[in-house]
């Protein structure tokens, strides 16, 4: 099957023929891109038996975009959570989370949770929920309430109990979790404690776990996502990662998953990384669909909760500096170092500027040390940096994962967090793209909604949501360039610039068409932009 796609506003993203009216699709794959007249001298040439046209009415034409950096099997299985985004006081919570409670079914076997507060914008207690607050919804059944960034989480006390946690346990996390002043735990748990408890809940089957991911895939086709790179091994029960992985992979061959979906596996631990490697685990793993990409790995948490690790004190609580994961710089060595030694790429969140200069020093030492070697190794958030930080990037050869909708929370808080100076050299996204380091966007879905146009929004216009700001207006991005960034830098980053990201011949036909065209109306509109139709392999997995 053919398909001619004419009278269309196609931006390419290919430099050498950057915008076309028409495009032939062949299979798989975009066979001719250029003039209506173009195309119809190469149908001439290559007739083919079935053509099926395609008027896209001009309507604007983009390669589908791709989030750089997301968690979307903790998008689907999110969504047998309480939604506790948007909560505005600590009693609005508690209250969702009662009705959650009024709907739960305990033998289905899986605890009562609820995702997305966050304390900073409660009106009546600007502060962590503690097992006590939980306690008053249920003490009977387990909750977990997890904060918006997933860096924090909240039990019950009947969690803890299932869990072991009490006060002589507790003592083992150190500044991973905390206590009352008596010593006794509150409940609030941190950073890969939370995510060691988070991998172990009970959840449904594997098998049930790829079900609702493929069919949540068609949320994201809605929005022209055809690509995402998602962060999914502790966000499957214990020790099923490898089998969830080999499911997914089987549904990218059957034709079930039609996302396209590069993993970042976390690998947070010596042992988890050389059971990796020791697996036979690389870059080789998988197919067009579903792939092994990169080494993830932890350095920090979170701005909102204060745990990004900073070189100096937090200018609103210099009482911490935030947490390091690894306390000793030759831990995260390590594990950089194993991943380099592979030849696969170590993608390392960092939010806090004391956590990016432990990054750039592993990666820095890798390549010194094996130089022979170029994995494309990147920094996760990359929120706070001093201006050398950036630079070094440059040298270093390692790619910004950026997600720009972060600043329309940021935005109001990190003046407070770090202070003026830190401040105005931090979120700096073009500094990045004027120095020529690659600089994929991305959400952090289910942190913030996995719609791109919102942070095509901030990167263009450096405002929140709600108009304000704006936040840096030097650091802005052309509607153009966050569109790339969209596209063609993510197909970079999981190495497949040469087959997707572009509208280009020989290149997989995965794109989208929108009712507006992003490089001619008011920035104020790109809010309003809606996909129509959305494309994968060639064939309609979405349309309006």
């Amino acid at each position: 099957m053919a398909i001619l796609i004419k009278n269309a506003n196609i931006v390419t993203m290919d430099r050498h023929n950057p915008r076309a009216q028409t495009a032939v699709v062949i299979g798989q794959y975009f066979a001719f891109v250029g003039s209506e007249a173009g195309a119809e001298n190469w149908l001439k040439e290559h007739p083919q038996k079935e053509l099926e046209v395609l008027d896209a009415q001009g309507q604007m034409m983009l390669p589908g975009f791709n989030d750089s950096h997301m968690h979307f099997l903790h998008y689907a299985r999110a969504k047998l959570s309480v939604d506790l985004y948007g909560t505005t006081s600590m009693k609005e919570m508690l209250e969702r989370m009662r009705r959650g409670l009024a709907a739960y079914d305990p033998a289905r076997g899986i605890w009562l949770m609820g995702e997305g507060w966050n304390q900073d914008f409660f009106t009546d207690e600007k502060r962590f929920p503690t097992c006590r607050d939980l306690d008053a919804v249920t003490s009977e059944y387990p909750i977990i309430v997890m904060r918006a960034c997933f860096h924090i989480g909240v039990l019950n006390s009947k969690a803890m109990e299932l869990l072991h946690i009490d006060r002589e346990s507790v003592k083992r996390y150190g500044a991973f979790a905390e206590t009352f002043g008596d010593g006794e735990p509150n409940g609030v748990i941190k950073e890969n404690v939370f995510d060691d408890i988070k991998s172990g809940l009970p959840f449904p089957k594997d098998d049930v776990l790829c079900d609702m991911l493929c069919e949540s895939q068609n949320d994201l086709f809605k929005y022209g996502l055809t690509s995402v790179q998602s962060d999914d091994f502790k966000y499957v029960p214990a020790g099923g990662a490898y089998h969830m992985m080999e499911l997914l992979r089987k549904a990218g061959e059957t034709g079930k998953l039609k996302l396209r979906i590069a993993e970042q596996c976390l690998l947070t631990e010596k042992e988890t990384v050389d059971e990796f490697f020791a697996r036979g685990c690389d870059g080789t793993y998988g197919n067009r669909t579903f792939k092994f990409n990169a080494v993830k790995i932890l350095a920090d948490g979170s701005l909102g909760a204060r745990t990004a690790l900073m070189r100096r004190p937090y200018a609103d609580d210099p009482s911490t500096k935030g947490l390091a994961i690894y306390e000793n710089q030759e831990d995260l060595d390590y594990l950089v170092m194993q991943a380099h030694r592979h030849n696969m790429p170590a993608l390392i969140h960092a939010i806090g500027d004391g956590a990016v200069e432990m990054c750039l020093n592993a990666i820095e030492r890798a390549r010194r040390e094996m130089p022979y070697l170029h994995p494309r190794h990147g920094i996760v958030h990359c929120q706070i940096t001093s201006r050398d930080q950036i630079r070094r990037f440059k040298e270093l050869d390692v790619i910004a994962y950026i997600q720009p909708i972060f600043i329309d929370y940021d935005m109001h808080i990190v003046y407070d967090r770090v202070g003026k100076e830190l401040a105005e050299s931090s979120y700096a996204w073009k500094d990045y793209a004027d120095l020529g380091v690659h600089h994929p966007f991305g959400t952090d879905c289910p942190v913030e909604s996995f719609r791109p146009l919102p942070g095509i929004y901030c990167a263009v216009t450096r405002k929140d949501l709600k108009g304000r700001g704006p936040y840096l207006p030097e650091q802005s991005f052309t509607v153009e360039e966050a569109l790339r960034a969209y596209t063609a830098e993510g197909a970079y980053c999981s190495y497949e610039e040469n087959v997707k990201g572009q509208v280009r011949e020989g290149y997989l036909a995965d794109f989208c068409l929108l009712d507006r065209d992003l490089l001619s109306i008011p920035h104020e509109e790109i809010l309003k932009a809606n996909v129509t139709a959305t494309f994968v392999d060639g064939s309609c997995v979405y349309k309006a």
